[in-house]
């Protein structure tokens, strides 16, 4: 059955077996391990999951490729074919309550962020995952503060996780191959965030004001943000210990806690 990829669903198929054995063994699988595979396309991946897992989940939203991989693998009974769109999966539906799966994909880059976000608010049913993403993308999610690619999806994974690339992958290793080269990344999530805080979603609003302007002083971009005198911003920021003349990216996960801290107690 010869299945083309759809431009429109971002497909590209995973076709270096090599590649897949490598993605697999980074999962660390063990005998009873259960594992969502996201966008299983023609199941280059699943056939070395299958070997080494207790149970697959192939999550595919191509309804061509769910009746391929079920006639490829009819014999395989630890398999099952979703044909579901991933973001809208209910963990609830398939994985038993207080039971933790292991991720594994290959993203498009035009749903990797949201993927991301699904992850993370699911990160209590999920011990890790390997993903393949365009390496530009990888780079963010794994980058150090102080660097161009730090960004608020650097902190939100990282805020919940320990994330670092495994290897790099050309576009040879794809069909069709992609313009851009994709790195394979780890992440694994932990069991309470890194820096406790008590309003995570106040934080995630104060960073994404922080960076909403990057190349600005931090100062700048959080006073035209939230609409607050730029002398306001400088008195709390030199609170906590930030000169407001750095920006966004010089700061690190502490301060950022802090600093949403301080603000959420002056201006609540």
């Amino acid at each position: 059955m010869n299945v083309r990829p759809k431009r429109s669903l971002g497909q590209n198929f995973l076709s270096d077996d090599s590649a897949a054995g490598r993605i697999a063994e980074r999962l660390e699988l063990k005998k009873d391990d259960t594992v969502l595979e996201i966008g299983a396309g023609k199941g280059a991946l699943t056939r070395h999951l299958v070997e080494k897992a207790n149970r697959v989940l192939a999550v595919e939203i191509d309804a061509r490729l769910c009746r391929l991989l079920r006639k490829s693998f009819r014999d395989v009974e630890n398999l099952s074919v979703i044909n579901e769109d991933i973001l809208k999966l209910d963990f609830r539906d398939v994985v038993k309550p207080g039971a933790k799966v292991k991720a594994v994909g290959n993203l498009p880059y035009q749903i990797t962020s949201p993927v991301l976000s699904f992850l993370l608010e699911n990160k209590e049913t999920i011990s890790l995952c390997v993903l393949t993403v365009q390496k530009e993308m990888a780079l963010r999610i794994c980058a150090l503060p102080g660097t161009k690619d730090w960004s608020p999806l650097s902190i939100a994974v990282q805020l919940h996780s320990d994330a670092r690339v495994l290897f790099h992958l050309k576009p040879e290793s794809f069909y069709p191959p992609p313009k851009v080269d994709s790195s394979v990344i780890k992440i694994t999530f932990l069991g309470e965030p890194r820096v406790a805080m008590p309003d995570e979603e106040w934080f995630f609003k104060v960073v994404r004001c922080a960076f909403s302007q990057r190349r600005k002083m931090v100062s700048n971009s959080l006073a035209g943000s939230l609409d607050l005198p730029k002398s306001r911003i400088e008195v709390i920021l030199e609170e906590v210990g930030i000169d407001p003349r750095k920006r966004a990216e010089a700061l690190g996960l502490k301060q950022f806690v802090d600093l949403a801290s301080a603000m959420r107690e002056i201006l609540k």
